[in-house]
């Protein structure tokens, strides 16, 4: 598919003619996106979020929220995070000079935590992270980036679908791990734009699992997930993504600890290493494809890079 693109930009700001505007002086860029599409079998294409300068699809996000931000001349910014985009979110904020203020669950990962603290940002640990950062910016009058909440959250989402089109043509399936909803949202709607729209998969964990729980009952609860990143009981989106995935066609897929494990050893053999959240997500392709579920041209988000996993849940759980 021919897709106006223009290659003399940076990032997600090839594909700024299909985004909302912004001047050019404040578009600010890591060189995200421009990830890597990987076949892995005859019908299922890996997209490499992982490869993005921060590590995660987060990347793509935050690189229009907060140029969108600072646009505005916004020079204090509130983040609530498990700690993917609040890494990727100080890297934005340091290039374009700008305060950034995140508050992080106790329970967030060792390692990200100590690129959060690498970061210099100024940091806030508490057990209910989103309701603090919500009062705190609203006491010091400082812009909440939380992207449920902003309509421009999913904006930079949509160039996963632009870059899709644009080397792959039409995909008929997509996998997508799913916490608020913003990713999906955000690549549904770059779809609509090039006029179409695969069958959309939504993947949550079955310890954390309130939007694919609509479209599923077969699951077993279970106390915690290894897709740590996938955190959101509850969304003010949730409505909305259940909208898009039943005019897609699509299904929500609800994905254990096993599986994770299961599906990262596949990954692993073929020298691919992601997230517990990609892991999830591939494990939902699989689940599907052992189901009967007629696929067609797949894709699978792998949404982010590898962090060591919780040691309470391989405890707990036996996975090694």
């Amino acid at each position: 598919m021919n897709l106006l693109r223009d290659e003399s930009k940076e990032g997600i700001w090839q594909f700024s003619s299909f985004l909302s505007p912004l001047p050019d002086q404040f578009k600010l860029t890591q060189g995200e996106g421009g990830t890597a599409e990987i076949v892995f079998d005859e019908s299922l294409i890996l997209k490499r979020e992982d490869q993005n300068p921060s590590g995660s699809l987060k990347d793509r996000g935050m690189a229009y929220l907060i140029s969108w931000a600072y646009a505005r001349g916004k020079k204090d910014l509130v983040l609530s995070s498990s700690g993917n985009a609040a890494i990727s979110a100080a890297e934005y904020c340091r290039i374009g000079g700008v305060n950034l203020y995140v508050f992080i669950s106790p329970a967030i990962n060792k390692e990200k935590m100590s690129r959060l603290q690498d970061s210099g940002v100024k940091f806030f640990i508490s057990p209910r992270p989103v309701s603090e950062a919500v009062k705190f910016s609203q006491k010091n009058g400082f812009f909440n980036l939380r992207p449920s909440r902003n309509e421009f959250g999913l904006e930079g989402y949509q160039t996963i679908a632009f870059e899709l089109a644009s080397s792959q043509g039409l995909i008929e399936d997509i996998f997508i791990p799913v916490s608020s909803g913003v990713v999906l949202l955000g690549v549904a709607r770059g779809f609509k734009k090039l006029g179409f729209l695969p069958k959309i998969h939504l993947c949550q964990s079955t310890a954390v699992c309130p939007i694919a729980s609509f479209f599923t009952k077969d699951y077993l609860p279970e106390e915690k997930s290894l897709a740590e990143a996938l955190v959101a009981r509850f969304t003010p989106l949730k409505s909305k993504v259940i909208e898009v995935v039943r005019k897609s066609k699509g299904t929500g897929w609800v994905i254990s600890n096993q599986e994770i494990v299961s599906s990262q050893r596949i990954l692993a053999a073929k020298e691919i290493e992601t997230s517990a959240e990609g892991a999830l997500a591939f494990a939902a392709w699989q689940k599907a494809k052992n189901s009967g579920w007629p696929l067609g041209k797949t894709v699978c988000l792998l949404t982010g890079k590898k962090y060591s996993q919780p040691a309470v849940i391989k405890r707990e759980n036996g996975y090694q």
